[in-house]
């Protein structure tokens, strides 16, 4: 999978240059950990969907599933397969894309996800105080989320309601010892 690698990375550049790939691979790393495939078929279309996932509906984009057969020799019916993958996500209806689902939601929860969220906020025009009662009023636990992804995503959630109630602490003047 390295040449595939090679073939995804400039896909994951963003117009500053930023690459996105390190968030594909934590996105990945926790998925790992939710998820493991009983036969060697299940592991390679769960590693696939785990590569592919960040590009959202880049394959069903016209001449960019032809481009991915040609360059990778992926055959065109597995990328379909992950195409509808990624689409699902939303609403996922196996294990392998429960897993990535719930490792998305997972990576956003928490206090690193904050961060950027805060981040991105100011060219949102969103005031810090917005984004501080977003995050406090927001806890999803969907319905398909795996049992293994429930006491993450709820640590993540814990953790992140803390530092918004010692941001809005901050604003309102009340962490005065």
């Amino acid at each position: 999978m390295t040449d595939l690698h090679s073939f995804l990375r400039p896909l994951y550049q963003d117009l500053d240059g930023a690459s996105r790939f390190d968030d594909v691979e934590r996105v990945a790393a926790i998925a790992r950990r939710l998820y493991a495939p009983a036969t060697d078929a299940e592991a390679r279309t769960f590693e696939l969907l785990l590569l592919f996932h960040g590009l959202g509906r880049w394959l069903e984009k016209v001449g960019n599933l032809s481009r991915a057969v040609l360059t990778t020799g992926i055959p065109e019916g597995e990328l379909h397969a992950i195409a509808a993958s990624i689409r699902r996500l939303d609403d996922p209806s196996t294990d392998a894309e429960r897993a990535v689902a719930a490792a998305l939601l997972i990576d956003r929860a928490g206090v690193r996800g904050f961060a950027e969220r805060l981040a991105r906020s100011r060219r949102e025009g969103n005031s810090v105080q917005d984004v501080v009662r977003n995050a406090l009023a927001e806890t999803i636990e969907p319905a398909w989320l795996p049992d293994s992804a429930r006491a993450w995503l709820t640590s993540r959630h814990e953790a992140r309601r803390e530092v918004c109630r010692r941001i809005l602490a901050e604003i309102a003047l009340e962490d005065r010892p």
